[in-house]
């Protein structure tokens, strides 16, 4: 801790919820955020900004021109670079101060390398884009003991929902089964709102930073469902699912 480092986060510290142990607590925590694309590079931005010590980023994909549009982190000049690449060298931009690690990588290719890239994370963020990988999340997070955050956002509407570590308010199998995964849409098909993925990032990076402060706890196992077009917010608290596989 030092003048500068005080000066940087005092907003945050001016904060009773935050205050000097709480800006300590970010400093000294890890996060992985699986998806480099809309979701993740704003949560990247904000967990950066707010001076989250460790984050890895995860990401097989490349910048494409449709990308920039609700991908914030991105310009012009990265279309073609990787995602986790571009992002990195953005957060690096913005806080020299925390440790950045990029990867090239898919989850749910290699369980065993799914499982090392995630070990050591405090939290893991989802900023996929289906629900496959929602499912492979849901494994991972489960076998290593970890809280996720899963997000998405198609069209005008986005969904938020925090996971504990010991799913005993059910996991995210009891919301989507994996039966189900073969009819998701994404905005690739769907098309998306930029504003609206702006608010779901904004949603899970928020959880972040409260679960990771240790101050208070997110509503875990609680469904937020946004509609932009109509302005509102709706809660559904989710129910464990008897004979649930995941469980």
């Amino acid at each position: 801790m030092n003048d500068e480092w005080l000066e940087r986060y005092s907003r945050q510290i001016l904060l009773p919820e935050v205050d000097f142990s709480g800006q300590e607590a970010l400093a000294t925590s890890s996060v992985a955020i699986i998806g480099c694309g809309g979701l993740g590079s704003l949560i990247g931005l904000y967990l950066a900004g707010a001076g989250v010590g460790g984050i890895t980023l995860i990401d097989d994909d490349v910048v494409e021109i449709s990308n920039l549009h609700r991908q914030l982190a991105f310009r012009e000049s990265d279309l073609g670079k990787s995602k986790s690449e571009a992002l990195r060298n953005q957060l690096a931009l913005l806080n020299s101060d925390i440790a950045i690690s990029a990867d090239n990588y898919r989850l749910g290719q290699d369980s065993a390398l799914d499982e090392t890239y995630l070990t050591g994370v405090d939290l893991v963020l989802d900023a996929t884009d289906n629900l496959a990988a929602r499912h492979t999340l849901e494994s991972v997070t489960r076998r290593l003991n970890l809280p996720w955050i899963m997000g998405a956002a198609t069209r005008f509407h986005g969904q938020v929902a925090a996971f504990s570590r010991t799913r005993a308010e059910g996991c995210y199998q009891c919301i989507a089964p994996a039966q189900d995964a073969e009819r998701s849409a994404d905005c690739r098909n769907e098309g998306v709102l930029g504003t609206v993925v702006g608010v779901i990032a904004a949603w899970q990076a928020q959880d972040a930073l409260t679960i990771l402060i240790g101050r208070s706890s997110p509503q875990w196992g609680v469904l937020r469902v946004y509609d932009a077009s109509e302005q509102r917010i709706d809660k559904l608290t989710l129910t464990p699912v008897t004979g649930c596989g995941h469980r």
